[in-house]
């Protein structure tokens, strides 16, 4: 966009004047007092709003004193030759701004195609030259002339630039690498002072020292020990726990799992086979006749008893195969009874020494029966023997002396002897004769034990086995109680089959409700009863051989005896699995052993490395009871402890100040990084540019300009380089607006305001202000540059100079 006209309402000394911009560049000059800045400001107000009342904000209002109209427009040329137009006038805030597109008002949202995105703080720090900000260069020290300069390229970085500065200095206070009084400089000086002491106190007490040092073996020892023991203790316990279940693992041993290939007969179709086969029964059995016979006496007792019993016969068929699984447990424990029998018949054949009556003995009466050795016995026969041999090598009378105390001591061996044999008879322990184990000797009675316990056990299942069949028997009087009561059984019926008898029972009692039915239809219908029959009776046929077919059963009865071995090996399926739920995971542990004997004999050894361990820990223990107790007596460590707890509390101290230093020192470091990354796109071509500007405003004095990390280093026509802080004031500012004017010129891209300069360079001498014209000149060709001055411009095109107070004020 390209600023054509000025049109003021009213504004400072301005009211109803209009002002023509042509030119690419534009040299307005005037006394002091002539309103040149006064235009430049509304220029700035007019595009981002006029300045508050508030402090000294007040002062840059320029509200005309005489004319109440505040405000004016500026006309753009933009690049397709239309007309934009913003007007603003007073109104709330910075103003009432109408936008216009060849008289066209269009919506204040087009202004971003006029200023971009920037506010009037970034155009004054881009787009405006006063003799203000050009002045303040000169009052700066080096950092801050450094940051001034760096800023250039990002807009709103110098206040970044200012942070991190405040942040490093921050960081510097905390800590320099040369400083003395900074806190953590302080507190490292002390540190090593504290370690310097601490070492001199612990140089001093060198026993202490081996003490400790002992000590702290001890309690390296005392740690294994006890982890080692804690994993011992572990073991212990999960040995235990295996030996627990090692009954039930045997008894899972003893277990076949059955073969789950053959096809399991589900309930459906085996009650569905019976039904379909007592009904094939009794229709084959049932002779159809034209005449249909009347049921006899008995036939009718039979059926008037199924009909004032009827529910609880209707029970019984349904209940039958749980009177047949109670026959199948009670044939089950008989057998296994049985085999409990034959173990004990061999275990008193394996020992003819053993009797029924025989009960283990508690460990107190087995230590009493355990022969003791006489120790006092055997010191008679030594001393009787060592006599003998002194007897031998003295002479006489001496050899006669010991020879008689030796036979003295032999006859008292002897009296003794005689005196324990005599003590060893077991007619005085109680629980020999209580136990069965009358006229049984010591030897026999201590190797019997185990299989006596054996004995025991095998009692304590024939018990369990006998009580669980008199159980069944009981249950099994009852159902026959019920049947006999129901006339299903007679009472010369004598074997316990009932569920045969069942099955008969019922299968008299369809074939009377079959003939009964029979008898009550009519002679008429008999003809249709044959056709019904046949055609159900191969109806049965079809369904019976189908289930047969689908379980591979060539026969009924192989059919049944399916359905047995089925409910028989569910049982083992069942016992199995209650018997892995419950062992568990141990299961895979308990395999690993060949034998219980191999278990108890790993649980034994255990044990005992667990008590080893325990004994060593109490011995660790002790032993570091007595070492702290001499630490304790060889000198009193309050000093010492003083001096370990400021070295501690210092390293906080450090530690805190440290990470506060480290904290400012990086954060400054990124905002610099990350304002470099922030414009590195755009540095090198307005680094190449500034590099131009410079050229042409020093006269070729200074060719290139480069930026490291943190400086600007300027190269001299003579291959000299020079920081910003050696150059001159004056140099400093033509580099800081070679750099000002090329990031104007790089960011074209994003918005092309006019340039607008204000008497910023009134220190310049003659040489240096011509080079900014040329520069002016240069520039302008593709942006547009407001020059306003107090002196009178030389060798400047008349057309591109406006002199205020003339006519060439519109």
């Amino acid at each position: 966009m390209k600023l054509v006209k000025a049109n003021i309402y009213g504004f400072g000394k301005w009211v109803d004047q209009k002002f023509n911009f042509e030119q690419d560049y534009q040299v307005i000059f005037g006394n002091n007092e002539a309103g040149k800045t006064t235009l430049l400001n509304f220029i700035k107000s007019i595009l981002f709003g006029f300045a508050s009342a508030r402090g000294e904000n007040k002062f840059l209002q320029y509200k005309p004193r005489n004319n109440s109209n505040y405000g004016g427009e500026l006309e753009f040329l933009a690049p397709d030759k239309s007309i934009w137009t913003v007007r603003r006038v007073a109104g709330k805030g910075d103003g009432e701004v109408s936008l216009f597109h060849d008289d066209k008002k269009v919506s204040e949202t087009n202004m971003s195609k006029i200023i971009g995105n920037f506010t009037k703080d970034d155009f004054e720090n881009t787009h405006v030259f006063d003799d203000k900000s050009i002045l303040s260069i000169y009052g700066l020290d080096e950092n801050k002339l450094e940051t001034e300069v760096m800023s250039i390229g990002a807009v709103g970085s110098k206040d970044w630039l200012t942070t991190a500065d405040k942040l490093n200095h921050e960081a510097e206070d905390i800590y320099k690498p040369r400083g003395q009084k900074q806190p953590l400089v302080v507190y490292l000086k002390k540190q090593a002072e504290l370690q310097e002491e601490k070492s001199e106190i612990e140089n001093q007490q060198h026993a202490y020292q081996r003490v400790k040092n002992q000590l702290e073996e001890t309690q390296d020892s005392f740690d294994a020990n006890e982890k080692l023991l804690k994993q011992v203790s572990e073991t212990v316990n999960n040995l235990r726990n295996l030996d627990k279940k090692w009954s039930r693992y045997e008894q899972l041993q003893r277990q076949n799992d059955p073969d789950a290939k053959e096809n399991q007969i589900s309930n459906e179709d085996w009650e569905e086979v019976l039904k379909a086969n007592q009904e094939l029964s009794t229709l084959q059995e049932t002779a159809t006749t034209s005449q249909v016979s009347e049921l006899n006496n008995v036939e009718k007792n039979i059926l008037d008893n199924y009909h004032r019993n009827q529910a609880r016969l209707d029970y019984i068929r349904n209940q039958k195969f749980e009177l047949q699984n109670l026959q199948f447990h009670r044939d089950d424990m008989n057998s296994k009874l049985l085999q409990v029998d034959t173990q004990v018949d061999q275990l008193f054949k394996n020992h003819p020494e053993l009797s029924e009556h025989m009960q283990p003995l508690t460990s107190e009466e087995l230590d009493q029966l355990t022969p003791q050795v006489n120790k006092g016995n055997n010191l008679y026969l030594m001393i009787c023997g060592v006599e003998v041999i002194l007897a031998f090598v003295t002479g006489n009378p001496i050899r006669i002396v010991f020879g008689l105390a030796a036979i003295v001591s032999g006859l008292w061996y002897w009296y003794q002897s005689q005196s324990a044999s005599q003590k060893s008879d077991l007619s005085k322990y109680p629980f020999i004769q209580q136990k069965g184990y009358s006229g049984v000797n010591r030897n026999t009675i201590l190797n019997l034990q185990s299989t006596v316990i054996a004995l025991d056990n095998f009692h304590t299942t024939q018990n369990g086995l006998s009580d669980g069949i008199k159980s069944i028997e009981v249950d099994l009087n009852k159902w026959r109680k019920i049947l006999l009561e129901l006339n299903v059984l007679d009472e010369s019926y004598k074997k316990d089959n009932y569920n045969e008898q069942i099955e008969k029972y019922f299968a008299v009692l369809d074939q009377i409700k079959a003939k009964a039915d029979l008898s009550a239809q009519s002679q008429e219908e008999t003809q249709k009863i044959a056709a019904d029959k046949s055609q159900r009776l191969d109806k049965l046929h079809d369904n019976i051989s189908d289930i047969l077919q689908k379980y591979n059963a060539i026969t009924m009865n192989a059919f049944v005896q399916m359905h047995t071995r089925q409910i028989e090996d569910q049982k083992v399926i069942t016992q199995i699995k209650q018997d892995k739920d419950f062992l568990g995971n141990d299961l895979a542990k308990l395999q690993k052993y060949e034998s219980h004997s191999d278990l108890v004999d790993e649980l034994t050894k255990t044990n005992a490395k667990k008590a080893e361990l325990s004994d060593k820990n109490n011995e660790l223990s002790r032993q570091m009871g007595s070492l702290k107790e001499q630490m304790q007596q060889i000198f009193d460590n309050k000093h010492y402890q003083r001096v370990v707890n400021s070295l501690a509390e210092n390293k906080q101290n450090i530690i805190e100040s440290y990470d506060e230093w480290l904290s400012k020192k990086m954060a400054s470091d990124w905002i610099k990084r990350i304002l470099n990354i922030a414009t590195e796109n755009r540095y090198p071509k307005m680094i190449d540019k500034a590099t131009q500007y410079f050229a042409v405003l020093t006269n070729n004095n200074y060719i290139k300009i480069d930026f490291n990390q943190k400086d600007i280093v300027v190269t001299s026509a003579d291959k000299l380089q020079f920081d910003v802080h050696e150059l001159s004031k004056a140099t400093t500012i033509q580099l800081y607006l070679s750099l000002r004017l090329a990031f104007v010129t790089e960011i074209l891209d994003l918005i092309k305001l006019p340039i607008l300069i204000d008497n910023a360079f009134v220190d310049f001498d003659i040489s240096r202000t011509e080079n900014v014209f040329k520069l002016i000149q240069e520039i302008a060709k593709n942006n547009q540059v407001i020059y306003v001055t107090a002196n009178q411009p030389k060798d400047i095109p008349a057309d591109h100079i406006m002199k205020l107070g003339e006519e060439d004020i519109a």
